[in-house]
């Protein structure tokens, strides 16, 4: 018998190198679809660099550093053909979060982040290497949906002090809100000025001319005014400053195997929300142009490209939703897009950094609450609301969860809340008595179905689902209810057929049901047993102290059986 599972691909260097695959077989005439796309992400990942670097509490050219291997190897290793990764202001702040917490001073700071984006790399290198992809369907979309609108709150109001020109520091999201309010006696008009006025460019361009890149749009608009207006020295609005012109400094930080141990929760927190972001987004582009993605070689290619994010002197990254969306309306073909992008921003570290001297803080801070304000979004929440309401619940105490608990507290909870809604969904699933349709031989609830017809002293019960250790009890309490309704029962059959799964606490559990009906003189019967749950109930000894003789293959099989014992019967 042929048995039904997933394909387990092969790994070969090949399957671990998707570049192998997809380079011998380039279109040329793809090319220049590639590299307007590529010029596209440019467009889009040199303001947003420099801005996220600031998110990650890092110096602005960090961010240019962080891109150009992360293209490189996710190009080389990824399975997508069409996802972009960088820095993303979701693992920024996670970043800045994370080492917030155990760095003393800024230059532990700095080699910190940077090790906690090799460390990062390498766990998903492992992960990947394990088959761990599966990971990512453990945090469900509700969720991370909550979590990510919370986070994008938090994003967005940490970069008002850019706007308005003064910081707060406060304890907790909500703190903070309260000190900005009672500060407000420090808002720096000029800067006010420039940043709101910035923010909205961006929202103008957006709406209004969508083909134009607006984030380096407004960004090389900031630097033409503030240089002419000399808005640094004569209105005081602090502006980016000198960047370093040159390579990335190539390098691992120097950190001991200590300070890495310290890395590692704060690496496991990155690698799942980056990677569960990232193969989302993949998997969306997938879908859409007709291919697969591979979730363990993602795995290895996102934690490659936080590997080439690491050893340039920069930050996490992970896949963006953002720039993917603009390379494919662009018309980008395959990774060489990633590749070419690479390169542009090579010649931006190299030879255009001076130009950046006059870039006004406020238009950075503008550029990232305008990239995460459309992850502020309460629709999805609507629809959970309509669709399922404990879908919306859990999505809500996400987001709150983010700003109350903050970033790890908030991530922390959203894994807990995925696992309860898993529990709680076979915690108490549907059961129903059954009985058959007329003239037909399907067997039907009879809530249902009224009219379906029942036969004397023979209760057909179904339970909706996988049976293990959370639900026996429940899987018992209800049997006990059903009898309870037909109480001249003499035969519970029980419709297995939904039941793929069964543990010791079940098989105990069932073992115990069946020594009380016993007592009651009511006999327990099953049908349509799935293959590998037979085997594990036989493997115990149930079926013996049953009866083999009690397990039918079919619903109608029993019935006919019931009805005339003396029939032949098919059994297990």
């Amino acid at each position: 018998m042929t048995t039904l599972a997933p394909p387990k691909p092969k790994r070969t260097i090949r399957s671990f190198m998707p570049i192998l695959e997809w380079l011998p077989a380039y279109d040329k005439s793809w090319f220049r679809w590639d590299v307007v796309a590529a010029l596209t992400v440019w467009a889009l990942l040199v303001p947003e660099a420099m801005a996220y670097a600031g998110i990650a509490g890092m110096p602005p050219q960090t961010g240019l550093y962080t891109a150009p291997l992360a293209l490189v190897g996710y190009a080389i290793f990824g399975t997508s053909r069409h996802l972009n990764v960088g820095p993303s202001s979701t693992v920024a702040i996670l970043s800045f979060a994370i080492i917030g917490a155990i760095a003393t001073g800024s230059k532990e700071f700095v080699v910190f982040t940077t090790g906690l984006a090799l460390m990062t790399g390498v766990l998903l290198i492992l992960s990947g290497l394990l088959r761990l992809g599966v990971l990512a369907d453990f945090l469900s979309k509700p969720v991370l949906s909550g979590f990510i609108v919370g986070l994008a709150i938090t994003i967005a109001f940490g970069q008002l002090g850019k706007i308005v020109g003064y910081d707060v520091e406060a304890a907790g999201f909500f703190r903070e809100v309260l000190q900005f309010v009672f500060d407000i006696r420090k808002l720096h008009i000029p800067t006010l000025i420039v940043g709101v006025g910035s923010l909205a460019a961006l929202f103008l361009l957006h709406a209004y001319a969508p083909k134009i890149p607006a984030a380096i749009t407004v960004l090389i608009l900031a630097i033409i005014v503030s240089a002419a207006l000399n808005l640094n020295k004569a209105y005081g609005v602090h502006i980016v400053g000198e960047i370093p012109a040159g390579l990335p400094p190539f390098g691992l930080p120097d950190i001991s195997v200590r300070d890495y141990m310290k890395l590692i929760p704060g690496a496991v927190a990155v690698a799942l929300v980056g990677f569960a972001e990232s193969v989302a987004a993949a998997r969306s582009y997938a879908t859409r142009f007709g291919y697969e993605v591979d979730a363990n070689q993602e795995m290895v290619g996102l934690g490659v490209a936080n590997l080439g994010a690491g050893v340039s002197g920069g930050f996490v990254v992970d896949g963006s939703l953002s720039k993917t969306a603009a390379s494919v309306g662009a018309g980008a073909r395959s990774q060489m897009v990633s590749i070419i992008a690479a390169i542009f921003i090579i010649i931006t570290v190299l030879f255009l950094t001076p130009l950046f001297y006059s870039l006004p803080e406020a238009t950075l801070g503008a550029i990232v609450i305008h990239a995460v304000w459309k992850l502020i979004s309460f629709h999805k929440l609507k629809r959970y609301w309509i669709v399922r309401r404990g879908d919306f619940w859990a999505s809500l105490v996400a987001l709150v969860g983010v700003l109350v608990l903050g970033l790890l507290g908030g991530l922390l909870l959203a894994v807990v809340l995925s696992l309860l809604t898993l529990l709680a969904s076979v915690k108490n699933p549907h059961a129903a008595i059954l009985g058959k349709l007329p003239g037909r031989t399907a067997y039907r609830s009879l809530e249902n179905f009224p009219d379906a017809e029942t036969f004397p002293g023979l209760l057909i019960f179904r339970f909706d689902a996988l049976l293990f250790f959370a639900n026996a009890p429940n899987f018992r309490d209800l049997v006990r209810v059903a009898l309870n309704m037909t109480p001249d029962t003499k035969v519970l059959l029980v419709d297995a057929d939904p039941i793929n799964y069964v543990d010791v606490t079940a098989i105990d559990m069932l073992e115990e049901l069946h020594n009380e009906l016993k007592e009651q003189g009511v006999e327990l019967w099953f049908s349509g047993v799935m293959k590998d749950v037979f085997d594990t109930m036989d493997r115990a000894g149930l079926v013996e102290r049953i009866g083999r003789e009690h397990f039918f293959t079919s619903i109608q099989v029993a019935v006919e059986h019931y009805l005339t014992p003396s029939s032949e019967s098919i059994h297990y």
